[in-house]
C-alpha cells in the first residue's frame, strides 16, 4: 500500500509543470568537463518543431542503474519494511531511473553544440514499485521499502556520426552519512538497514553523460549513460559511478530492418521445434488483426516447463519454471506484400522476470539485462506464424550477435489441455555444442480477455474440443445424490439453467454469465479460516456447443450453424462445459502452500442444471518437472462444484462450494490434500430484483405482525372488560415495559419491529436509501402507534382498578401488593440489569471486532453519544422479550386466594407467538452485502459476533417459551401456597 502511495504521488508530480528556471549559468564549467564530447560533435539542424520532438525523444523512464563498488554509495536504503530477517528472503528491491527533459533551448557558446538541454533525474530504489521524476527542486526522500534522490541538470546536446549525446551538470540535495562495513551491500551497492534520515548536503558537482543511438531499429536502441561525482576521492560527496541503462520508446521512430528476412526464419518454419501440432491447426490473421491481438497482451506469458531444456551461457537462465516473461515496446505495422498478403512486422522487447516479483513493475521497465531479448519479425498471414530474431540485451548488439529465434502461433483449436492464446518458443540458431533445447512459451488469459482479443469472428472460428467428458461423466455416477435428495432438489429448488425459448444461443450465452463468479473463499476444513482466505476467480471457457461471446448481428453464418446444434436443447439436459478456475496472486494468502499449487486450473465436465452440480476434471500447473507430466500439466484432479439454488436468494445469500481432490497416491510428490472451499456472497445478475423482493417481503411481514399486535390487545381490552375482577391482578410493570417497547420501536430511524440487515457498503451505493419512506412501511408505523395507544389505555385500566376499595377481594388482603409491589419492582429490575450486562458485554464484543481492536479515537468521541443512545434504544427494545417476567414474578411472590385468569391465553400466547415468528426470519436470513464489493471485513465481524451472539440468539426465545409457560400454569390455578397476612 505504501508502495502504490508513492508511485501515486510521484506520478501526480511528473505531469504537473516544473516549477524549475534553467539559466544556463554553467558556460565555462560545461566546456570543462565536456570538452572531449565538444571536439568530435557535429552541429545538429534543428527546428521549432524538432526541439519539441527532442524533448520525447530523450526522456526515457523505469531505467535500470547500478553503482560500481569502490566503498562510497550514493544513497541509503531502508529495509526495515520487511517483516523479519528471519524470514524466506523476497525479491531484492529494484534500482529504476526516470529522466525527463523540461527545457530545450538553441544557443550559440560552442562552435559545434547549438542546443542547451534542461532536465530533472530521479534516482530510486523501491520494492515492487516504479516511480516516475518528480518534479520538486533537489531532494532526497526515504521510508521503509523506498528511496529517491532527485537531481536538476543542465547542459548540452551533441550530436556525432555514430549517436547523440546529453552532457551534463547537475545539483542535488546529496544524503550524507559514513555508513559502517555492515551497512554497506556489497551485490547491489547502496546502503541498507538505516531507519532513520541521512544528513543532507547540497552538492553541484555531478557530471551525467547521457548516449543515444541515431537511429531506432533491433540492433541500435540502447541508451546508456553514467553519472560521475566531479569531487575529490573519499571527500563527503563524493560516491562511485553509476551505470545507466535504458531504450528509445516509441516517440522515436523506428525503422525495421528488411536484411532479416528471409535471412534467418525460412529456416525457422521448417524446425521440429516449431512445428503445429495438427491436432490444435492455427488462425491466419490478417495484418491489422494481428497488430489489433499482439497489443491486447497485457498479462504475463508462462515459461511451460521442459524436462528437456537445459539451460546455456548465452541467455543465462536458472529455475526457468518459476519465471515470467512480459512482451513490451511492442511495435507492429501492417504491410502488404507482392501478393497482396496482409502481413505485419514488429519489434517488440522481451523481459523474463521471477514469478515473485510483480509484474506491473517489469511491464513498465526499459533497461537493457542478461533477462532481455530485443526482438524483430514478421507474422506471416499465410501460414499464421510469427518469426522473430532475438538479441541479448546487454550485449552491444550488431547483427552477428543476434543468435536467438523466436516463432508464436494462434491455435484454432482448444482443449483441457490447451488454453493458450498464443504458443510459441525460443531457441538458439547458434551452431553450438552446448545450446539448449526450445523453451516453450504460453499465454494463458482469462476467457473473457482471450475472446475480446480473438473478437467475435475469432471465436466462431475457433472450437473447443471435449476430451475427459467420459471419465466426468463416471464421476457424476459415482457421486450420484440419493433419490430422497434428487427428488427435493427437482420439486422445490430452481439452479441456474436455460430457459425453454426459441434463441438457445442467447440462453446458453445469459447461463454462462450466471456460473461465472468472482469472490473471496475460506477453507471449511482449515482451523484458522480467516488466514486462509483467497480471492478465486471462475470463468466459463466453452458451454455444450456455445464457444465465445454470443452477438446475433455478427458472424451470422457461423451462428446459423450453431443454431440447429442447440435446437433440442432442454433446461433440464445435462451440459459439457469448461472453466478456468484461478486463485489471485493478489491475495493475501496466495502464498500460502494449501493454495499454492492451485493455480490456475484448467476444468471440463459436465453441468448437471436440476442439481446446480458440476462434475469437473482439471488439469493444474506444475513447477515439480518429471517425465510424468505432459507440457507442464498434472490432470489427475477431480473438481466438484455446489451452486445455489435461485429461488432461495432473497434470504439467503447465494455461495458456492467448490471440492478439490488429488486422485494421486500419497507417496506422489504431486499430491495434495482434498480441500473444500466456501465462497461468499458471488455476484449474479438479478441481485437487486432480490433484494426489492426481500424489501416487500419484510414490508408485508411487518403490516402483518402490527396487525397482530393490535388485535391481540383489542382482545385483551374486551377481556378485561368481560372480567373487571381479575384487572388488578395485571401486572403495571409488564404493561409499562410494552409502552416503553413500542415507544422506542417508533422512534427507531430504521425499519421498525425487525432489525435492518444491510451492510454499510449496500447502503452507501443502494439509491433506495436516498428516497422517502415506503407507504407500506408508513403503514407498519401507523399501526404500531395504535398499539402503542391501546396499551396506554390498558395500563389506564390496570391502574384504576388497582386503586379501588377491596380490588383483591378482602380488606386483608388489599394492603398486600402495597407491601410487595417493592419486591416484584427489585427483582424484575435484577433480571433485566443481568440481560443489560450481557447485552452490554456483546455489543462491546461487536465494536471491538468492527474497529479490528483499535483504540477510541477522536471520531469514536464524537461518536460515542449517538452509540450510547442506540444501546439504550436497544436494550428496551430487548425488554420486550421478557415482557410477561413481571406478571410471573408477581404471581410467584404473592397470590390472591381468589382463582382468576387476568391475562386472556391468546395475549401472552399470541404476543410471545408474534417475537419468536421475529427470532425465526430473523435468525434463517442473511445479511444484504453488496456483492460488487469487498464483504470480507463485514463477513469477519459477522462471523465472530454471531459466536457471541448465538448466545442470545437461542437463550432469548427458550427464555420466552419457559416464562409464558410458567404464566401459562399460574393461571391455570394456585399451584403454590397463597401468601397469608396476619
Amino acid at each position: 500500500m505504501l508502495m502504490h502511495l508513492c508511485w501515486s504521488f510521484a506520478y501526480k508530480n511528473f505531469i504537473d509543470k516544473s516549477s524549475i528556471v534553467y539559466t544556463y549559468n554553467r558556460v565555462a564549467e560545461i566546456e570543462k568537463h565536456c570538452s572531449s564530447y565538444l571536439a568530435s560533435s557535429s552541429k545538429p539542424i534543428l527546428d521549432d518543431n524538432r526541439g519539441y520532438t527532442l524533448e520525447r525523444e530523450l526522456s526515457f523512464t523505469n531505467g535500470d542503474w547500478k553503482q560500481e563498488k569502490g566503498g562510497f554509495p550514493l544513497m541509503p536504503f531502508d529495509e526495515s519494511d520487511l517483516p523479519s530477517p528471519l524470514l524466506p528472503h523476497t525479491a531484492d528491491p529494484l534500482q529504476l531511473v526516470s529522466f525527463q527533459v523540461q527545457d530545450i533551448k538553441i544557443v550559440h557558446h560552442f562552435q559545434n553544440a547549438l542546443v542547451n538541454v534542461g532536465g530533472i533525474l530521479s534516482l530510486g530504489i523501491a520494492r515492487n514499485t516504479t516511480f516516475f521524476p518528480t518534479l520538486r527542486s533537489p531532494s532526497f526522500t526515504m521510508m521503509p521499502g523506498f528511496s529517491i534522490l532527485t537531481l536538476v541538470f543542465e547542459g548540452v546536446y551533441l550530436e556525432s556520426e555514430g549517436d547523440r549525446l546529453l552532457c551534463l551538470l547537475g545539483n542535488t540535495a546529496l544524503p550524507v552519512s559514513v555508513p559502517s562495513f555492515e551497512y554497506w551491500d556489497l551485490a547491489n551497492s547502496h546502503w541498507s538497514g538505516y531507519s532513520y534520515q541521512p544528513r543532507l548536503l547540497q552538492d553541484d558537482q555531478i557530471l551525467l553523460v547521457l548516449r543515444y543511438p541515431q537511429t531506432f531499429n533491433l540492433t541500435n536502441r540502447a541508451i546508456k549513460g553514467e553519472i560521475r561525482s566531479l569531487n575529490k576521492h573519499g571527500s563527503l560527496k563524493y560516491f562511485d559511478n553509476v551505470r545507466i541503462s535504458s531504450q528509445l520508446s516509441s516517440f522515436s521512430e523506428y525503422q525495421f530492418s528488411p536484411e532479416l528476412m528471409p535471412r534467418y526464419c525460412e529456416k525457422c518454419l521448417l524446425c521440429q521445434e516449431d512445428r503445429v501440432d495438427v491436432e490444435y491447426d492455427v488462425l491466419t490473421f490478417s495484418g491489422s488483426e494481428f497488430c489489433k491481438t499482439l497489443r491486447s497482451i497485457s498479462e504475463p506469458l508462462i515459461v511451460i516447463p521442459n524436462y528437456k531444456f537445459t539451460a546455456g551461457d548465452n541467455w543465462r537462465l536458472k529455475n526457468y519454471q518459476d519465471f515470467r516473461l512480459v512482451m513490451q515496446h511492442v511495435i507492429c505495422e501492417e504491410e502488404t506484400t507482392n501478393h497482396n498478403m496482409k502481413t505485419a512486422r514488429i519489434s517488440a522487447t522481451l523481459r523474463l522476470f521471477p514469478e515473485s516479483i510483480a509484474a506491473d513493475g517489469e511491464r513498465e521497465r526499459t533497461g537493457l539485462s542478461s533477462l532481455t531479448l530485443l526482438a524483430e519479425g514478421t507474422w506471416d498471414s499465410s501460414n499464421g506464424k510469427l518469426c522473430m530474431i532475438a538479441c541479448p540485451g546487454e550485449v552491444d548488439s550488431v547483427l552477428e550477435k543476434c543468435t536467438y529465434r523466436i516463432s508464436l502461433h494462434f491455435p484454432r483449436v482448444y482443449s483441457i489441455k490447451q488454453r493458450s492464446l498464443m504458443l510459441g518458443s525460443i531457441s538458439s540458431t547458434a551452431n553450438e555444442s552446448n545450446i539448449f533445447f526450445p523453451l516453450l512459451i504460453s499465454y494463458v488469459p482469462r476467457p473473457v480477455f482471450l475472446h475480446l482479443s480473438l473478437g467475435p469472428c475469432g471465436s466462431y472460428c475457433s472450437s473447443y474440443n471435449c476430451s475427459v467428458i467420459q471419465l466426468a461423466t463416471s464421476v457424476r455416477r459415482r457421486n450420484q445424490p440419493s433419490k430422497f435428495k434428487f427428488l427435493k432438489q427437482s420439486s422445490f429448488l430452481k439452479y441456474p439453467a436455460i430457459d425453454d425459448e426459441q434463441d438457445v444461443l442467447a440462453q446458453l450465452s445469459l447461463l454462462s454469465k450466471n456460473l461465472n463468479f468472482d469472490a473471496y473463499a475460506i477453507c471449511k476444513q482449515c482451523l484458522d479460516k480467516l488466514s486462509s482466505r483467497v480471492f478465486i476467480h471462475m470463468d466459463v471457457f466453452s458451454l455444450g456447443p456455445l464457444f465465445g461471446p454470443y452477438i446475433p448481428w455478427m458472424c451470422k453464418n457461423d451462428q446459423a450453424k450453431k443454431q440447429a446444434e442447440v435446437e433440442k436443447l432442454t433446461n433440464t439436459q445435462i451440459l459439457n462445459i469448461s472453466l478456468h478456475l484461478i486463485f489471485n496472486e493478489g491475495s493475501s494468502v496466495f502464498t500460502n502452500q494449501q493454495y499454492r499449487h492451485l493455480s490456475p486450473l484448467f476444468l471440463e465436465g459436465v453441468y448437471d442444471p436440476l442439481a446446480g452440480q458440476m462434475y469437473l476434471i482439471g488439469c493444474r500447473m506444475v513447477s515439480n518437472v518429471n517425465n510424468n507430466v505432459e507440457n507442464g500439466l498434472d490432470c489427475l484432479v477431480e473438481v466438484k462444484v455446489q451452486y445455489p439454488p435461485e429461488n432461495g436468494r432473497w434470504i439467503k445469500n447465494p455461495s458456492v462450494e467448490m471440492t478439490i481432490t488429488s486422485q494421486r497416491h500419497k507417496n506422489d510428490p504431486l499430491h495434495f490434500n482434498t480441500i473444500t472451499l466456501q465462497t461468499d456472497i458471488i455476484p449474479y445478475l438479478k441481485h437487486q430484483d432480490d433484494v426489492a423482493f426481500r424489501k416487500l417481503v419484510e414490508r408485508v411481514l411487518r403490516i402483518l405482525i402490527s396487525f397482530s399486535l393490535v388485535g391481540i390487545i383489542f382482545s385483551q381490552l374486551r377481556h378485561m372488560n368481560r372480567n373487571v375482577a381479575s384487572i388488578p391482578h395485571i401486572s403495571l410493570v409488564m404493561v409499562a415495559e410494552q409502552i416503553l417497547g413500542y415507544g422506542a420501536e417508533l422512534f427507531r430511524d430504521t425499519e421498525i419491529l425487525l432489525q435492518s440487515k444491510e451492510s454499510e457498503n449496500y447502503r452507501n451505493f443502494s439509491h433506495e436509501y436516498k428516497h422517502k419512506k415506503n407507504y407500506l412501511e408508513i403503514t407498519a408505523r401507523l399501526l404500531v402507534l395504535l398499539a402503542l395507544l391501546l396499551t396506554v389505555r390498558l395500563y389506564q385500566k390496570v391502574s384504576e382498578a388497582k386503586r379501588r376499595p377491596k380490588a383483591y377481594g378482602t380488606n386483608k388482603a388489599k394492603r398486600l401488593p402495597q407491601k410487595k409491589n417493592k419486591s416484584v419492582l427489585l427483582w424484575n429490575l435484577k433480571v433485566h440489569i443481568v440481560v443489560c450486562l450481557v447485552l452490554t458485554c456483546l455489543l462491546a464484543i461487536e465494536l471491538s471486532l468492527r474497529n479490528n481492536l483499535r483504540s477510541l479515537g477522536l471520531i469514536d468521541v464524537i461518536l460515542l453519544p449517538g452509540i450510547l443512545i442506540k444501546q439504550v434504544q436497544m436494550h428496551v427494545l430487548w425488554a420486550q422479550n421478557f415482557f410477561l417476567v413481571p406478571q410471573a414474578i408477581e404471581k410467584s411472590v404473592w397470590q390472591s386466594q381468589v382463582k382468576v385468569k387476568p391475562l386472556r391465553k391468546m395475549y401472552y400466547v399470541g404476543l410471545t407467538l408474534l417475537r419468536l415468528i421475529l427470532y425465526f426470519y430473523d435468525y434463517i436470513r442473511d445479511p444484504i452485502l453488496s456483492p460488487y464489493s469487498d464483504n470480507a471485513d463485514f463477513n469477519r465481524i459477522t462471523s465472530n459476533f454471531f459466536s457471541f451472539y448465538g448466545i442470545a440468539v437461542v437463550a432469548v426465545p427458550i427464555s420466552m417459551v419457559l416464562v409464558a409457560t410458567l404464566v401459562h400454569i399460574q393461571q391455570r390455578g394456585n399451584i403454590m401456597k397463597p401468601y397469608m397476612v396476619e
